[in-house]
């Protein structure tokens, strides 16, 4: 059997403050041989009935469109009557025929894989009676056989959006079960009133992650540990947080399965001086933008906002990349990816990806509105002048198309595109786009409302 594990692996993907929204509109990105996959389990609380009554309207919409969702109230426990004796002879002393295949080869052999590994992690939390694992396995089967060909209608494509939610009572067999199938790519979400899932295996938790509704607010996701992986040509795209086959490896790094609870932020930032602002520079980057024949074809800049790595430029930057080269401050090395996460044109928006972890910067959600005269900073790489830090202010409004737009009059050059603006409480309240060459210092920035809406479920 050859290794399917260079050509498919599934990351877990960090969950958003708005868990079951990230679960909805995730779209399952394959990209350097990984995909994006969502384990998420939500402990709703007064959102419990509201939460259900959506799913079961998503999951109505889908038995018309075929899309590979799935939304129960519980998993049915055991086949019925005939169904029985018709799964029991699926497995025979540890021999077992799987009741649904993949037409793709990777895949299959993920299928294959994934099952094995289920099979040892039951036998492992002391179920090693025959008897035991065969009701085990015949309860698998009955699933597998219940819910892959309305999952994955698409048995061909990697890139398959299949979706599965459940509510209920999840023992240690539907775990393993939700786990199949985020093994298999398959986004999964479990919601409880009140409680969590009855498995107390520490290690079995680590492989999602839980997030509570505290006071109407869902808690914030656990972080991805930083590996510090660097490319010196061509991104290699190796994720930092790729589950391995076997959960129990001694050596995997796993994020906190346990609830987070959302600090209260303060009603207003301290003001910063201009030396306290410029360190923000740390989290702003220079692009590189490369064509096919490994050629920089242009420069510009970005602005890191989620500590995994996710960086917020441009699309005008982007446009025409093959592959990009980020700069950061206190790194010798450049920081090869290819990995375009998110576009809008219309806003001129995009986020990068590299899987190297630096502390963001936070937009902008204060409790005044920003005004005319109000005092900014801008940070950006100007003509190929690394992270260059000037001042203004904010000069205006502006409504461009369909952004939304602040005109300020710190100097910017080309280069600049995609920087930092912020305010003086080290907030991101812009990022910068355009400057008027027949003007002087009559400069836009993309506003942070305007960032909020296009980056929601990717900011810490």
């Amino acid at each position: 059997m050859a290794d399917y594990k260079p050509y498919f692996q599934v990351v877990l993907r960090p969950a958003s403050m708005d868990p079951l929204e990230d679960f909805f509109s995730h779209r399952g990105r394959y990209a350097n041989f990984q995909k994006e996959t969502c384990f998420i389990r939500y402990i709703c609380r007064k959102q419990y009935p509201q939460t259900v009554e959506k799913l079961g309207l998503w999951h109505k919409e889908d038995t018309l469109q075929r899309q590979g969702r799935v939304f129960v109230a519980s998993l049915p426990k055991q086949p019925k009557g005939q169904d029985i004796a018709k799964y029991s002879t699926l497995w025979q002393q540890g021999r077992y025929t799987l009741p649904f295949h993949f037409e793709n080869y990777i895949l299959e052999q993920a299928f294959q894989d994934a099952f094995q590994d289920i099979l040892q992690i039951f036998c492992q939390n002391n179920h090693r009676e025959e008897t035991i694992v065969r009701n085990f396995a015949v309860k698998m089967l009955f699933w597998i056989d219940q819910f892959f060909p309305r999952l994955f209608v698409e048995s061909k494509k990697i890139t398959c959006q299949a979706k599965f939610a459940c509510s209920g009572i999840i023992k240690l067999s539907e775990y393993l079960f939700l786990y199949l199938l985020y093994r298999l790519g398959c986004d999964v979400l479990y919601i409880g009133e009140n409680q969590d899932v009855c498995v107390t295996d520490e290690t079995l938790l680590q492989l999602s992650i839980a997030v509570t509704d505290c006071q109407n607010k869902p808690s914030a996701a656990p972080l991805p540990h930083d590996t510090g992986s660097r490319a010196a040509q061509r991104p290699t795209g190796n994720a930092s947080e790729t589950i391995p086959a076997n959960p129990y490896s001694p050596n995997q790094k796993q994020a906190s399965s346990q609830p987070q609870t959302i600090p209260k932020a303060p009603e207003q930032s301290p003001v910063l001086d201009y030396v306290q602002l410029a360190q923000m520079a740390a989290s702003v980057v220079m692009l590189q933008v490369f064509n096919a024949q490994n050629q920089c074809i242009k420069t510009g800049s970005g602005v890191i906002i989620h500590e995994t790595g996710y960086i917020l430029t441009n699309m005008h930057v982007v446009t025409g990349g093959h592959h990009y080269g980020i700069l950061l401050e206190d790194e010798e090395e450049i920081f090869y990816t290819n990995e375009l996460i998110k576009y809008n044109q219309d806003l001129d928006l995009a986020i990068l990806r590299i899987h190297k972890q630096r502390a963001p910067i936070l937009v902008w959600q204060g409790p005044v509105p920003l005004v005319r005269g109000e005092k900014v900073v801008a940070i950006g790489s100007p003509l190929g002048l690394f992270n260059t830090v000037s001042d203004g202010i904010i000069s205006g409004f502006r409504t461009v198309g369909q952004r939304s737009m602040i005109q300020f009059t710190a100097p910017i050059s080309s280069g600049s595109s995609g920087g930092a603006l912020l305010n003086l409480h080290g907030k991101l309240i812009g990022i910068i786009t355009a400057g008027f060459d027949d003007g002087q210092n009559l400069n836009l920035a993309v506003d942070h409302n305007s960032i909020l809406q296009f980056a929601k479920g990717l900011l810490p």
